[in-house]
């Protein structure tokens, strides 16, 4: 083989695999592209997470006239409102979650422990296995509050269920938002539940 034939052929390598390099690139360059212009299909802003919180500019404002309290919620949540006008009840199908958000006089002159302990002792004398897992200090609508989360069985179906309650005394009334769920769900759903709490103003 002559030299100029060796010539030849080094040549020809090199612009192949230049060739192959610039191939390369150019399709890479068009898929970058092609994703940087894809359209996305929008999340749900009542469903998505940021970090530990969630979005809610899409959530639904309630405002309460007889205790004049106010809170925002998901939209996928159907809302009944109480007969005597105390407050309201969010009921999700799937998983199973109620949310009440009512507020009463302070009728027996009680402070915030003997009404939240109270509500304990009529929750354990009428359900299965209850007790209380946590006691917290909280703030509800720039106030002070306290946190009592029970849990127990369900009459129903015999699962545990979580009942986390947030109350209020402010003034003379008490201020509650409580949430109830299944205990297995509890913990995905506390954004949320934490979202509608810091919504929440007198």
């Amino acid at each position: 083989m002559t030299k100029n034939n060796s010539r030849k052929i080094v040549l020809i390598i090199i612009f192949v695999v230049l060739g192959v390099f610039i191939i390369g690139g150019i399709i890479a360059i068009y898929k970058f592209y092609k994703l940087k212009t894809q359209i996305k299909t929008p999340i749900p802003a009542e469903s998505l997470l940021i970090g530990d919180s969630y979005v809610t500019e899409s959530w639904l404002p309630y405002q309460n006239s007889r205790y004049g309290f106010s809170l925002k919620y998901p939209q996928t949540f159907s809302k009944q409102e109480s007969q005597n006008g105390d407050g309201i009840t969010l009921t999700l199908n799937s998983p199973a979650i109620t949310i009440r958000a009512y507020a009463s006089n302070n009728a027996l002159a009680q402070n915030l422990d003997e009404y939240l302990n109270f509500s304990r002792d009529n929750l354990f004398q009428e359900t299965e296995g209850a007790e209380e897992v946590a006691a917290n200090d909280m703030i509800l609508g720039g106030v002070s509050a306290q946190e009592r989360r029970w849990q127990y069985i369900n009459s129903v179906d015999g699962s545990k269920t979580i009942m986390d309650q947030v109350t209020t005394l402010k003034g003379d009334i008490f201020y509650t938002v409580q949430m109830v769920i299944g205990a297995s769900a509890y913990s995905e759903y506390v954004p949320m539940f934490d979202e509608i709490l810091k919504s929440y103003k007198f």
